[in-house]
């Protein structure tokens, strides 16, 4: 069972606390009539439930490192096989060195749409030493009959990962690292995929990440730079920041 679900399936319990205090004390009380068998419409779990305890799971995963149970809760899915998408696997494990990852406060305002299909919360959190307060949205994934619906986290569009831009100025050999790790094959990939256009975003989570970038070479350099994310899923605090290091190195 991978780690999203196990967090999943804790949480789900998590949500409905009343219910196993009442079957405790139920043993201490007065016998009673039997019930009458709830009908098959009676739901144990609102569509809000589902979007609180599937926030609750993402930053429960963000805040154990774990970038690509993370990234599995995303919408659109993430493709994994991409290059792209280096930093939100495990392979590498770079997330879990990200010191001042997200950690949720409170989460507040949770509603659902009327078909169950979307929803939306407000989310308190810490990030990179400052609080954050967030309106997420998200989509349903999946439906269970015997627990809250799973909901995805909406990719905010064009604004989702760290901004590479200025790498298609820097030759095909550059290393970049992070933490250490080498992550030189994500900035490749945006740097091929730019192909004299724009330079397509690297799906980052929060945090931030200090680039270690090496430019082999007579006019080449070695140097960090910090890139921040704004949110947990915005980017923009990143927007240029690459490009302009890279220019002050004459490229």
């Amino acid at each position: 069972m991978g780690s999203s679900e196990t967090l999943r399936k804790r949480l789900m319990l998590l949500t409905v606390p009343t219910l196993g205090l009442a079957l405790a004390l139920s043993g201490c009380a007065p016998a009673s009539p039997p019930s009458p068998t709830p009908s098959a419409d009676v739901e144990l779990f609102s569509a809000e439930d589902g979007v609180r305890s599937s926030v609750n799971l993402f930053f429960a995963l963000l805040a154990a490192g774990d970038e690509e149970g993370a990234a599995e809760e995303l919408y659109p899915a993430v493709d994994f096989e991409q290059p792209l998408a280096l930093l939100l696997t495990r392979t590498e494990g770079v997330y879990n060195l990200i010191e001042d990852r997200p950690k949720i406060l409170s989460v507040d305002d949770v509603t659902a749409a009327d078909d169950a299909e979307s929803g939306s919360a407000t989310v308190t959190y810490e990030m990179a030493g400052a609080e954050h307060t967030d309106t997420v949205d998200l989509r349903r994934t999946s439906e269970d009959e015997l627990g809250s619906d799973d909901y995805a986290m909406v990719i905010p569009e064009d604004a989702f990962g760290l901004d590479a831009s200025g790498v298609e100025r820097l030759p095909a050999d550059t290393v970049y690292r992070i933490h250490g790790v080498d992550v030189s094959e994500a900035f490749l990939a945006a740097r091929a995929l730019a192909d004299g256009g724009e330079v397509p975003r690297i799906p980052a989570l929060g945090g931030t990440y200090p680039l270690e970038i090496a430019v082999p070479g007579a006019n080449g350099f070695t140097g960090t730079v910090t890139l921040q994310m704004s949110g947990v899923l915005d980017g923009t605090g990143t927007d240029g920041v690459l490009s302009a290091f890279v220019g002050q190195h004459g490229f």
